[in-house]
């Protein structure tokens, strides 16, 4: 007989599909793993601020209606906005939950570093096996956040609590080849990507160029290089020949995308559900992805928006940096230095000027990700469990 397990998966999100890449992933990976019978019981931990939306209905859906067949377990704790990161909140919780449900999965995973911190500190998870998912570099991608003359302590807590982990994977060969001189042997399991869902006709390319940014709007994704792109571009002779779209929460930057709207330079459009994002595609020619891999801010880790534009067949333009040239070269994509505004710029007047090598390029970029697949996702990671 085949042995059941118990897992339980611990993300600091208010667990809603539409707010980043960990929750893609997450709503796309659970449904595949559950096509597995051992996995008998799969606890999902999530974490909302009020009046933040209870996403559990979304995730139940992938488990059987019949109570008795039920599998999945859907736990989002509610708190209050305070002054103490969300982590916390979420740790206490989990911590009184766990107390008083008194089970003690076979297995534990954390996807990310503070998910990491709960885990070793909650008594339910002593006896799991304790599993990693690092989706990013953690000292990096928080180098806004840190004060530098913290960040030193910082990676070596982090690193120090990585080495108790009894597995841990990373999401791209940038993440295994940062931590692997501290002694930390990451697995990577590449994202996956739902192929179907991006099926789509090519970029028209008719006209004038439509180019998005698709994303959260930070520092770390590029949004301000992205933002003085269009400043550039819109004061510049081919100022008619582009039309600069903006995807995502702008809250952080309400007033300089408001300006740019305003001036006629870019359209915003806020929020766009994942599964409303292939209809917007279709109407553009080409994808941003501008993310940072570097110590000066860029937590790097493999981009699910990228991997899912490039499955659309948009044309990519790129830093040529470590994050992206996992998947990315000059037959697939439109490269240029990482930071360099007037490097996209160029770029994008390279496109205009031959639009069959931009088609081309775009269609390269959409035969790269069919090797990536959920189903081979997940199998990577039962692997990495000893599970065949």
């Amino acid at each position: 007989m085949k042995p059941k397990i118990t897992l339980d998966i611990i993300m600091n999100s208010s667990l809603n599909k539409n707010v980043g890449g960990r929750e893609t992933w997450l709503y796309n990976f659970l449904p595949e793993l559950l096509k597995d019978p051992r996995f008998s019981k799969v606890s999902i931990f999530g974490f909302r601020v009020m009046p933040q939306g209870d996403f559990s209905t979304d995730l139940n859906k992938f488990d059987s209606p019949d109570p008795d067949q039920r599998r999945l377990y859907v736990h989002i704790f509610e708190g209050e906005q305070t002054r103490l990161p969300k982590a916390h909140s979420m740790y206490k919780a989990l911590k009184v939950f766990g107390k008083n449900d008194g089970f003690e999965p076979d297995y534990v995973l954390a996807v990310g570093v503070f998910e990491m911190l709960m885990i070793h500190k909650i008594r339910r998870y002593k006896n799991a096996k304790k599993i990693i998912w690092l989706r990013s570099i953690f000292s990096h991608e928080k180098t806004y956040a840190i004060p530098s003359f913290l960040r030193k302590f910082v990676l070596s807590y982090e690193i120090r609590k990585l080495k108790k982990a009894d597995i841990v994977l990373g999401n791209g060969d940038d993440i295994r080849d940062f931590y692997s001189p501290f002694g930390i042997d990451v697995e990577v399991i590449k994202n996956g990507v739902a192929m179907q869902k991006w099926e789509m006709s090519p970029p028209a390319l008719n006209g004038a160029i439509h180019i998005a940014y698709v994303g959260r709007l930070s520092q770390v994704k590029g949004i301000e290089d992205y933002l003085s792109l269009i400043e550039k571009v819109k004061l510049g002779i081919y100022k008619d020949d582009f039309v600069f779209h903006i995807v995502g929460d702008n809250s952080t930057y309400k007033e300089r995308v408001s300006q740019l709207v305003a001036n006629g330079f870019a359209i915003n459009h806020n929020n766009i559900p994942n599964d409303n994002l292939p209809q917007f595609l279709q109407d553009i020619d080409v994808c941003v992805a501008l993310t940072y891999a570097s110590s000066e801010g860029g937590g790097g880790g493999t981009s699910n928006a990228m991997m899912e534009q490039m499955a659309a067949g948009r044309v990519m333009l790129a830093w040529n940096n470590r994050i992206f040239s996992q998947y990315l070269n000059e037959k697939n994509a439109y490269l240029t230095d990482q930071f360099s505004v007037e490097g996209l710029e160029n770029e994008l007047y390279n496109i205009f000027k031959d639009k069959q090598l931009a088609k081309s390029k775009a269609e390269n970029g959409k035969k790269t990700m069919l090797p990536y697949s959920y189903a081979v996702n997940v199998a990577k990671f039962k692997k990495s469990i000893g599970l065949n």
